[in-house]
């Protein structure tokens, strides 16, 4: 058992680290479905890229599985209290923890050689905004093979449109007690930000819709998308809801979807300027994203 720390450095933790962490350690499913994708990737012998470990579940899964894991954690003090789960558990021989970023390693200093798997649970409740795709386009570039096998090995981001002023009002305001606070929406954010959507009112207004799909076993690629959706509901359109589904292989797969006992919340993106909507009419969608940041855009249209 590891030596307890000293109160000073405990608070240092506390204060240093998010804590969601735990919220994401206790997420059944989500640990359920990469153990088992993680067991079917990974064979005896094969050298392992475990991609922000987090507290060390998943390179713990994948040293279990045969591996023999370098696994890296760009925050300082959640690598430190990584080492210490990694030794607590016996797997100190098999797991090499780097405290740095995996866009920071090099193949010959930081790696022996290009790995057989890279494994990977750094997606946020839009899928990209813990900068996955940003991770995985460095990993193709220097320091996986064609042949590398990747848990998860793609995803797919879903959008909804909904009105809920209850959601707008969580990133714009307009009058309070008389007074025009619209100045401050300035300040509103652009892209998605985390809610669980079953928290707030809401009426959905067209059918649910593909925004992108991601094969990661290709370098990722900024992309733009225009689409049509039509309307089932009159209404306004105040935000879109989106949601994931990671692919983590051999038909086993993870989602931020609806309620549940999930950690990951959905993602939420408020319109500055919500658009009436019409039913038999359709709405345009501009969907852009630079492997760090998601931006939907919508207006009306016609069918």
């Amino acid at each position: 058992m590891s030596a307890e720390l000293p109160r000073a450095a405990e608070l240092t933790m506390q204060q240093a680290i998010p804590p969601w962490h735990f919220a994401m350690m206790n997420d059944q499913e989500r640990n359920h479905a990469y153990r088992q994708a993680i067991e079917t990737a990974v064979r005896p012998g094969d050298l392992v890229l475990d991609i922000g470990t987090g507290a060390g579940v998943t390179a713990l899964l994948a040293a279990r599985a045969g591996g023999q894991v370098f696994t890296c954690e760009s925050n300082l003090h959640t690598a430190f209290l990584a080492d210490r789960v990694i030794s607590a558990n016996g797997y100190g021989d098999r797991i090499t923890l780097i405290p740095r970023s995996s866009t920071e390693l090099v193949v010959g200093r930081d790696l022996p050689g290009k790995p057989d798997v890279v494994t990977a649970e750094i997606f946020d409740c839009g899928l990209i905004g813990e900068s996955a795709l940003h991770a995985l386009e460095h990993a193709h570039r220097e320091l996986i093979s064609s042949t590398t096998r990747l848990v998860p090995s793609g995803g797919r981001l879903w959008a909804q449109l909904v009105e809920s002023e209850s959601l707008h009002g969580l990133n714009h305001v307009d009058v309070v007690e008389g007074f025009d606070l619209r100045p401050f929406n300035v300040a509103s954010t652009r892209g998605y930000f985390p809610r669980r959507i079953d928290c707030h009112p809401h009426t959905v207004l067209a059918p649910a819709f593909r925004l992108f799909d991601f094969t990661f076993g290709e370098p990722p690629v900024p992309r733009t998308r225009q689409l049509t959706v039509p309307v089932t509901r009159d209404g306004i359109a105040h935000a879109a809801v989106m949601w994931f589904e990671l692919d983590l292989g051999n038909g086993i797969t993870v989602s931020n979807h609806g309620a549940g006992s999930c950690h990951w919340e959905q993602a939420v993106q408020t319109f500055p300027a919500p658009v009436t909507t019409k039913a038999g009419a359709a709405v345009r969608i501009t969907a852009r994203h630079d492997l760090c940041a998601l931006t939907l855009d919508v207006e009306r249209t016609r069918l």
